[in-house]
């Protein structure tokens, strides 16, 4: 029951990527209602799915990174369907944000290869460090998707092909907001999950400065999200050089993700 689940749930997001992608390029507005409605039942299925793998397997959403991946993928495309619903606009930045809810969902399905975090630890730190890191993330995402639509847009522009793909796009005042507003809140919360990882690893390891390299990775992404913020106040650097940067800063979560899941694979190695 949990694997079909599974299987459903990822065959409709596939499906409502390339709808939205196809809406993106063609700008079928039956495209967009039909990607809608495919994601809906996506989010239905994903629903049934960490229901039943919580209540009949037994894995709670906190338990480990495949749990939380399921959950943060879950928090993006609910988030993305609440603020198209506000802003019909905003609607085709579905062609960014399904593609990376597929990814991360699919991120759910690597088996576990390290045994459980002791109790005492994981009940302490491990809700807080996964629940700041999930909603931070899951701004990350609106970060990155909203920096993709304004570096296509603003080239469209450059360009002089101000019809297509160009008026389906939000204007690049309100995607350099998304982007900005994305990113002030979804960096306090990396911090706190910097800060929490941090204590459960000297908990687990007993040394303050064994970081790995996923910790290595989420500390330079931590900086990068905040040299974008620290230009933006100081230098007023806006546009396309924030969009980018907030896309780096995206990508390299998605690398210590990528390093959790290796690790975890590898039965804890490294």
């Amino acid at each position: 029951m949990v694997m079909a689940l599974f299987a459903a749930t990822a065959a409709l997001y596939a499906i409502a990527s390339g709808l939205y992608v196809h809406f993106l390029a063609k700008g079928s507005e039956g495209g967009a209602s039909w990607a809608s409605r495919v994601l809906f039942g996506a989010v239905a299925c994903h629903l049934g799915f960490i229901a039943t793998n919580w209540l009949v397997a037994g894995n709670e959403p906190t338990a480990d990174i495949h749990q939380a991946l399921a959950v943060l993928s879950l928090t993006v495309v609910l988030i993305f369907l609440l603020t198209a619903r506000r802003r019909q606009r905003l609607q085709v930045l579905g062609a960014f944000i399904t593609p990376v809810t597929l990814l991360l969902f699919l991120g759910a399905a690597f088996r576990r290869g390290v045994g459980p975090v002791p109790e005492e630890v994981r009940s302490a730190l491990v809700p807080v460090h996964v629940g700041t890191n999930v909603l931070g993330l899951a701004a990350f995402a609106f970060a990155f998707a909203a920096g993709a639509a304004y570096v296509i847009q603003e080239r469209q522009l450059r360009q002089k092909r101000l019809g297509g793909v160009f008026q389906r796009l939000p204007a690049l005042d309100v995607l350099d907001t998304i982007g900005l507003r994305s990113v002030l809140v979804g960096f306090p919360l990396l911090t706190v999950g910097v800060v929490t990882g941090t204590m459960w690893a000297v908990q687990l390891t007993s040394s303050p400065l064994g970081l790995s390299a996923s910790q290595g990775f989420g500390l330079l992404a931590w900086l990068l999200f905040a040299a974008v913020l620290l230009l933006r106040v100081a230098a007023g650097w806006r546009g396309r050089k924030a969009a980018i940067g907030a896309m780096l800063g995206f990508l390299m979560t998605m690398v210590v993700l990528a390093g959790y899941l290796a690790r975890d694979a590898l039965g804890g190695a490294g």
